[in-house]
């Protein structure tokens, strides 16, 4: 009987001692989301003054000061791509700073009308690859695509790395404009 309860005992604690292995997917989940938000903050543009060209005259310098500084609550449309699909949910993602929304939430629209007439503060369109880890785990890339209209776009390839513990972008790149 005392040999069961030995054997008994070496198996629950085994059981229990032994740490949960992540998948590929749910490692890059976790990194996804600890980086998400400086990622944004790295790539973004806001769609209202991007796309402000310069007038002249004291009412439009008004106005880009204003939008400068209204930089709480900015929705910005996330599109499917690496970790990202529609089932995804973004509320985990919003801040003081950034609502995001589904792109799929309105009709395409290829200069994203529809965007800015439902939300003033739309602030562009961000698209996400999945992260492409060093075989250490240590090092990986991305890249971003930011869009705020049919022929109005930035794209970065975004260097992350893992320091003490955390992953920090280590560099941001331009790939592309148009």
């Amino acid at each position: 009987m005392s040999r069961v309860r030995f054997v008994f005992l070496v198996l629950v604690s085994a059981l229990f001692s032994c740490e949960r292995k992540i998948t590929e997917e749910e490692f890059e989940q976790e990194v996804f989301t600890e980086i998400f938000s400086r990622v944004v903050d790295s790539t973004y543009k806001d769609k209202r003054l991007y796309t402000s060209f310069p007038k002249s005259g004291e009412d439009h310098k008004i106005t880009i000061e204003a939008l400068k500084n209204d930089t709480l609550n900015l929705i910005i449309a996330i599109g499917k791509g690496g970790l990202i699909n529609d089932e995804t949910e973004l509320q985990h993602y919003n801040s003081g700073k950034f609502t995001f929304k589904h792109l799929s939430e309105l009709p395409a629209d290829y200069e994203y009308e529809n965007w800015a007439a439902k939300y003033p503060k739309f602030a562009g369109v961000l698209v996400f690859s999945n992260i492409k880890f060093d075989d250490t785990k240590e090092q990986g890339f991305l890249d971003v695509s930011y869009y705020c209209g049919l022929k109005c776009g930035l794209g970065y390839k975004v260097t992350i790395k893992k320091v003490d513990d955390k992953w920090v972008i280590s560099k941001v790149d331009g790939t592309w404009i148009s």
